[in-house]
């Protein structure tokens, strides 16, 4: 009889399955009623505890034990029920191993050669948390990876932090960079031959490293984690090795992430986020269902579910950058949220910087053919950024929405990425810088004392005001000082001491560094959407180290801080 009531349960499940694109594979960890059943029953306070555990028997053994639990059950266990099967087949231990980075120096050169006492002493602190975030995959997921969601990796790597204990895609970028400056290649390198494995086994990198996350990538920026390692350590075989890689990754964006825009008469290619899957994310299952639940139908439902999916991948989740009035207008909620609908400013500029990239990867291979490929090919990219993206009345760059072709008119931090990337003609570039100012200064961005917010628009969504992320202080600090205008550099330079000060600060306080920070106030952390702020914090480190490099790094100073920008 129970066999009989597995089965059925088993040939539902996989009916259902086959209806819509899962988020993998996975029986236990992406898809299923297992997934459903716990994740609904809300036993943990965060959806991703339960993704992130680890079975303690096999896949089928797990499987008939929740199915004998079910009839036992009649098919409508208490949470008390749930909570004793996930405590019988689960456990939270077993998947890393905290390693001490054999690189690791407590004073590299940067802390050494940096004048003003009280940032060296704070440089000093930030090397010294680098050893608590490393970690390595532990024998047990590389000999029985099934039983377990964490996708086994070879080198050690630095993970974020707080509840984000595996690597993620976007996150490693500045990550990389903040171990570079302390010296510590070996590391360094380790986690970019990690992400390029990812692109050898899936064809794309995934989010982060586990299973569930194979359903959407992150922010395009292998190639340019391999131009940093290069520079820095004129490692142009390395180039040449993995140069077939980071041809597959482009490739990837190239062929599942395009739209076409109609603007002037003329068609542009341009690239949108979009997950591949229309189901609720495992590691947010209850709250994706929760806000997907007051859609109508069930096609908004899905529809709903890939957006999510797709903003998660954007690294903006979440925010009313994606969120869509019904006539093309901003909303403050998330169920309202529409990722694929835009066309997004940081995106292509990311991918019009990394085709620059590999025309200068090819060219120092001695490959003209497949350097001017990707020289014209950066030379489109402009164009379409320029004629779609750019508004001339506002002196900035904006989302376009791909229904309306209309700009999204509101001010976010992402906005200004083409001048970080160097995204129009030479000859606008210090002009790009001057009018980027003013657009900083007309939405009184100068004025406010934590940092730059990620948008000011309060949703209470954590990519939202009053929060302000490291990446972006970067990005634009240094696209205010490339664009070489005098007023420019005077302003990037008051944005980044800023910034420095305020972490500073918060270290100060807290002992802990955040991954989001309050805008409004010097040293404050940030707060809001899906959970409690995380300390750690990877990128945060690499961040603020970069922008200590360039400010007060005394040897770099005098050469005009040209090294790693």
């Amino acid at each position: 009889m129970i066999i009989l009531f597995i089965a059925k349960l088993l040939f539902l499940w996989k009916l259902c399955a086959a209806q819509h694109k899962q988020s993998c594979n996975n029986p236990i960890y992406c898809q299923g009623e297992i997934l459903h059943v716990v994740q609904t029953a809300k036993i943990f306070n965060d959806s991703k505890t339960f993704v992130d555990m680890a079975l303690v028997n096999p896949v089928n053994e797990t499987v008939t034990n929740f199915y004998t639990m079910m009839f036992e059950n009649d098919n409508n266990p208490s949470r008390e029920k749930v909570q004793e099967f996930v405590n019988k087949n689960f456990k939270s231990i077993g998947e890393l191993e905290e390693i001490f980075p054999r690189d690791f120096q407590p004073e590299p050169k940067i802390v050494k050669e940096i004048n003003d006492p009280v940032v060296r002493a704070f440089t000093k602190n930030l090397v010294s948390i680098w050893p608590t975030l490393t970690r390595k995959v532990s024998y047990h997921v590389v000999e029985e990876p099934d039983t377990h969601s964490l996708i086994p990796v070879q080198h050690p790597f630095i993970i974020p932090g707080g509840r984000f204990k595996e690597y993620y895609y976007w996150d490693s970028y500045w990550i990389v960079k903040g171990l570079l400056l302390c010296d510590m290649v070996e590391t360094a390198r380790g986690m970019v031959q990690n992400i390029l494995s990812m692109v050898e086994r899936y064809g794309f990198v995934p989010n982060g490293g586990r299973v569930y996350y194979l359903n959407r990538s992150q922010p395009p920026l292998l190639t340019l984690m391999v131009y940093d390692y290069m520079k820095y350590t004129k490692d142009y075989e390395f180039v040449r090795q993995n140069i077939g890689t980071l041809e597959k990754e482009l490739k990837f964006w190239l062929t599942k992430r395009i739209v076409e825009i109609r603007k002037g008469g003329k068609t542009y290619v341009l690239a949108h986020f979009d997950s591949s899957s229309d189901t609720p994310r495992p590691e947010s299952y209850f709250e994706d269902i929760e806000t997907c639940s007051s859609l109508p139908s069930d096609d908004e439902k899905y529809e709903c579910y890939t957006d999510l999916k797709s903003g998660a991948e954007s690294g903006w989740d979440f925010t009313a950058r994606w969120f869509f009035e019904k006539d093309g207008g901003v909303s403050e909620k998330i169920e309202h949220i529409q990722t694929r609908r835009n066309v997004p400013v940081d995106l292509n500029s990311f991918l019009y910087k990394a085709f620059t990239v590999m025309y200068k990867f090819y060219m120092i291979l001695g490959k003209p053919e497949e350097a001017k490929h990707y020289l014209d090919l950066s030379g489109t990219w402009r164009d379409a950024i320029e004629n779609v993206l750019w508004n001339e009345e506002d002196g900035t760059w904006y989302d376009s929405d791909v229904k309306t072709g209309q700009h999204r008119r509101f001010f976010f931090a992402s906005n200004l990425t083409p001048l970080w990337a160097g995204a129009f003609k030479d000859e606008e570039r210090a002009e790009r810088g001057k009018r980027t100012v003013d657009y900083l200064r007309k939405h009184g961005i100068l004025k406010l004392r934590g940092g730059i917010p990620a948008s000011l628009l309060q949703t209470g969504q954590q990519w939202d005001y009053p929060n302000a992320w490291s990446p972006f202080q970067n990005l634009i600090v240094i696209g205010l000082h490339k664009s070489g205008h005098p007023e420019a550099i005077e302003v990037a330079r008051d944005l980044a001491l800023k910034w420095v000060n305020s972490n500073i600060k918060g270290f100060h306080e807290s002992k802990a560094m955040f991954e989001k920070y309050n805008a409004q106030n010097s040293g404050q952390f940030g707060g809001g959407g899906e959970y409690h702020i995380q300390a750690g914090f990877g990128w945060t480190n690499g961040c603020i180290l970069e922008l200590i490099n360039f400010y007060y790094r005394a040897k770099i100073r005098k050469s005009k801080g040209r090294a790693m920008l």
